[in-house]
């Protein structure tokens, strides 16, 4: 059967969510099973690394293997990089270490430490063995650095000039260096030791006389971090002081490396999903294609925990057992006030845990973040209450029952605003994870006290109830 296959109508790769994607997904598909190299290579002309990267992503491994071993080591090392984790990994464990190398010489060492940190050892080793002796070094020390660190996210290559340099002979130094290192947003000024003293712009360079001292036009406000530091504390700094870069320093001062505003994105987003799967009680290692068993060992632990928290509910909702037998109307009336309790407190959680997150709360301001809450919990509260109460009226035409169910909720609804505001800070004080944590502790407190306080009241009340 001859199967025409028009690749020249079709250079364009189209959007993934688009109609005209399946079809030329099936084409590229085709041309990989006619073994059309050519053809193949012609549809990724002019095309975006990411949108190359994403599109590889759609295909089975084997296909997007052998296309992605038709390009040469610079385009691999771009759609290298665009990939996701599971994809890189499966890439370098069919690569030969030799073919590796290569790939690896277009890539900056924050990229080649974040691809090697995710695979074997052993195969990391026999990449680095291949790989020359300086830059084997430099990634040998940047895999010793702690992950989540700005030490693992940045990278070792930047401009940099000494104090004492003319201009002449820093423009020499920066020229050299942007061979091999992209997007220099700022040329770091150090001693002689390597400490560093300030920085100077591009624009400073050129417009200055040659025969200037670089510490005439220096700026030595520079932003710094040591490389213990946490990613998600250089992020906040990207994002208070607008920077596109910043450099990382060692024990003694000395420049090792620079983080820039990309790599922050990343971090933004990987911090951003972490937080998500946390609050779900799942683990951020999780991913669609993670094997059925080992995504049940990491959620099953937090499920045991909650239901552990649900019997703790379970048996407060017991020592009310002979009042609901008597007024079998509050069994289905007292699930709304625990529910509307445990929503009330994932929003305070949300609220504080973001704020948390982007150092926008700390300990010092907390009692304003907490009196909003519970402002908040006091105002939402008194709402719902008279609106619940005002319906139960009108469908029991009871004005005691309306009365219970109506301060319960008040009281349970200003107690989730309390309490979802301080647990997250009393987590944090301890150094847990408040995004992991909070919302069990938070949803079972709103669900013991609205069971306790809904069932309590109707008790008191008992004899106008029935």
């Amino acid at each position: 059967m001859d199967t025409t296959i028009n690749s020249e109508n079709q250079k364009k790769i189209p959007a993934v969510d688009s109609e005209e994607f399946d079809s030329w997904l099936e084409n590229l598909q085709s041309l990989v099973k006619a073994g059309k190299d050519s053809e193949i290579i012609d549809l990724f002309n002019e095309s975006h690394y990411a949108d190359m990267a994403e599109i590889i992503q759609e295909l089975e491994l084997d296909e997007a293997f052998y296309i992605f071993r038709l390009f040469d080591a610079e385009k691999q090392s771009e759609i290298l990089v665009e990939l996701d984790e599971d994809f890189q990994s499966e890439f370098l464990e069919k690569l030969q270490p030799k073919e590796i190398s290569p790939i690896f010489e277009n890539l900056e060492s924050d990229d080649i430490t974040f691809i090697l940190g995710e695979v074997e050892p052993e195969k990391a080793e026999e990449v680095l063995k291949n790989l020359n002796t300086e830059d084997s070094n430099v990634i040998r020390t940047q895999l010793e650095f702690t992950e989540n660190t700005a030490g693992r996210i940045m990278s070792s290559d930047f401009a940099s000039v000494l104090i004492n340099d003319t201009i002449q002979k820093a423009v020499v130094k920066v020229r050299k260096v942007a061979k091999e290192v992209d997007d220099i947003y700022l040329v770091y000024v150090l001693d002689k030791s390597g400490k560093l003293e300030g920085f100077v712009r591009l624009k400073d360079l050129l417009l200055n006389s040659l025969s200037t001292k670089v510490s005439k036009i220096l700026d030595p406000h520079v932003f710094s971090v040591h490389y213990n530091t946490d990613q998600e504390e250089v992020a906040h700094l990207f994002r208070k002081y607008d920077l596109v870069s910043i450099a990382v320093t060692d024990d003694v001062g000395a420049v090792i490396g620079r983080i820039t505003v990309d790599d922050v994105l990343d971090v933004l987003q990987d911090e951003a999903s972490e937080d998500i799967y946390r609050m779900g009680g799942i683990s951020e290692d999780e991913k669609l294609n993670t094997p059925v068993i080992e995504s049940l060992k990491k959620r099953v632990v937090w499920l045991i925990v909650n239901l552990a928290t649900a019997v703790l509910a379970a048996s407060v909702v017991s020592f009310f057992e002979e009042t609901i037998e008597k007024v079998v109307v509050l069994a289905t009336l007292m699930p709304i006030v625990a529910g509307m309790g445990g929503n009330a407190g994932t929003q305070s959680i949300t609220v504080v845990v973001r704020n948390l997150a982007t150092g926008e709360l700390t300990f010092g301001n907390w009692f304003e973040a907490v009196r909003k809450e519970v402002s908040i919990g006091l105002l939402n509260g008194l709402a719902l209450g008279l609106l619940a109460g005002t319906l139960v009226y009108f469908f029991r035409f009871n004005l005691a029952l309306s009365l219970v169910i109506g301060t319960a909720m008040f009281v349970n609804m200003s107690m989730a605003g309390l309490v979802g505001s301080c647990v997250p800070l009393v987590l944090k004080f301890f150094k847990v994870d408040p995004a992991i944590a909070s919302s069990i502790f938070v949803t079972t407190f709103t669900d013991v006290c609205g069971f306790f306080f809904f069932l309590g009241l109707a008790s008191y009340f008992m004899k106008y109830l029935v």
